[in-house]
């Protein structure tokens, strides 16, 4: 799990225009209308984590929500 939270922040880090467009992409897939722009890195972090996890879609979904909202 360390390592997964490593990886992801590391990803993150790295994030440039093209990439933040990509996790828009994706949140919207689990938060329809949701605004990744206003996320702070730590959050933006922590959606990639779940995005990234072997976690059930409805669990993905509940977790991206309550990030986002």
């Amino acid at each position: 799990m360390k390592t997964l939270v490593a990886s992801a922040l590391i990803a993150t880090a790295a994030l440039t225009g093209a990439a933040n467009a990509s996790l828009s992409s994706d949140v919207q897939t689990y938060a329809p209308n949701a605004d990744v722009s206003a996320l702070t890195t730590t959050e933006a972090n922590m959606v990639v984590s779940i995005l990234h996890s072997g976690n059930t879609e409805s669990e993905k979904r509940n977790a991206i929500r309550k990030i986002v909202n």
